[in-house]
């Protein structure tokens, strides 16, 4: 049995940075709650900040150094398994918390006290330039402010999620997912253990900064993807999973596959014009996704947005190539987890765009 009132603060961290550690923990205390601090530093080549080590020292918080780069899974487990309390939250080392966001989170454990947890808000700065303003129509961010609808949900990222530790699969997060999608599965796999959805806590609100300062987010955004090809097999999500209508890296696959069979019945130019054809409407499409939901025309904006679901796409596709999986060709994860078995070959405003133009152009370069 847990102790019902005690709180355990686990943070994984590579960047050990002093300044963000300290303000997270000089976040306000709730009355009448136990309140534990748990920084796992896993990056074995930096040095601990020396007020790190005096909070240590003085047994104001628990310090575990990994004598090698463990990631984050396996990090956040050994986190988890050292603390003792009913309540485990979950934050990032890069994040500042609002003064009151343990008051929010004990509140809501008042309020719901056997609840399987509940899902913070993580916001972002306002987009300040084509990458970020990319990032933000794209989504990216989105499901990390999702507690803000107030609706019950099924995952949030771990940047800011409390969780209930008699509620939680023993395994906890699954440590062979090292590229993304590990907060995914793991708290999607509670929530269908336990028939629970975790309650949205508006309040309990932490700041991130833009990656890298608001640069273009090539390598993440590719891992991502990778790392949704990986979950999309596990027992989890399977089920979840559909086959929808090809995306740019698959139609660019399928054209080098049949390359020598195009160029031998068209041309060598025709592979050309084919190529060039789906990659204008694929930026096309995204301009105009781009002045849809921004109201204003910017050129950087819509290629990055066209750079980073593409980047996103191909993630996927190359690792289900990679590990000889041809059923994740034309396969997708229905991130909502409404049901079971999703319909296939799913239309939306964009999906309609991008195949009209596709045929339009083709209907003009045949004739």
């Amino acid at each position: 049995m847990y102790q019902s009132t005690a709180i355990d603060i686990v943070i994984p961290s590579f960047r050990l940075d002093e300044n963000v550690l300290l303000n997270i923990f000089n976040v306000e205390r709730p009355a009448g709650f136990l309140v534990n601090f748990y920084i796992v530093a896993d990056n074995p080549l930096l040095a601990i900040p020396d007020n790190i080590l005096i909070l240590a020292a003085e047994d104001k918080i628990n310090l575990i150094k990994n004598e090698i780069n463990l990631g984050f899974s396996k990090t956040r487990n050994n986190g988890i398994r050292l603390g003792k309390g009913k309540w485990v939250l979950l934050l990032d080392d890069d994040i500042a918390p609002s003064k009151k966001l343990l008051i929010a989170y004990a509140e809501a454990i008042k309020k719901n006290p056997d609840s399987i947890g509940f899902a913070g808000v993580t916001n972002f700065p306002p987009p300040f330039n084509a990458a970020t303003q990319a990032m933000d129509i794209n989504g990216t961010t989105g499901h990390f402010k999702a507690a803000l609808d107030n609706k019950p949900l099924v995952w949030v990222p771990t940047a800011n999620v409390m969780l209930n530790r008699e509620k939680m699969d023993i395994t906890l997060f699954n440590e062979k997912l090292d590229k993304g999608g590990e907060d995914v599965e793991f708290l999607l796999r509670n929530c269908l253990l336990y028939k629970e959805k975790y309650i949205p806590v508006p309040d309990a609100v932490v700041e991130h900064p833009w990656w890298d300062n608001g640069a273009i987010q090539t390598e993440r955004i590719f891992r991502y993807g990778r790392g949704a090809a990986d979950i999309a097999v596990l027992d989890t999500i399977k089920p979840y999973t559909y086959h929808d209508f090809l995306n740019t890296s698959e139609l660019f696959f399928l054209l080098l596959v049949f390359s020598p069979l195009i160029m031998f019945f068209y041309s060598v130019n025709g592979l050309g014009l084919l190529m060039s054809i789906i990659l204008f409407v694929e930026i096309l499409t995204n301009v105009i996704k781009a002045f849809y939901k921004s109201k204003t025309f910017s050129l950087p904006v819509a290629l990055d947005l066209f750079w980073i679901k593409n980047c996103y796409e191909a993630g996927y596709l190359y690792q289900s190539l990679l590990s000889g999986r041809l059923l994740g060709f034309g396969e997708r994860i229905e991130m909502g987890f409404a049901k079971e078995n999703p319909s296939w070959f799913r239309l939306n405003k964009w999906k309609l765009i991008k195949m009209i133009l596709l045929l339009v152009l083709f209907i003009i370069t045949r004739f």
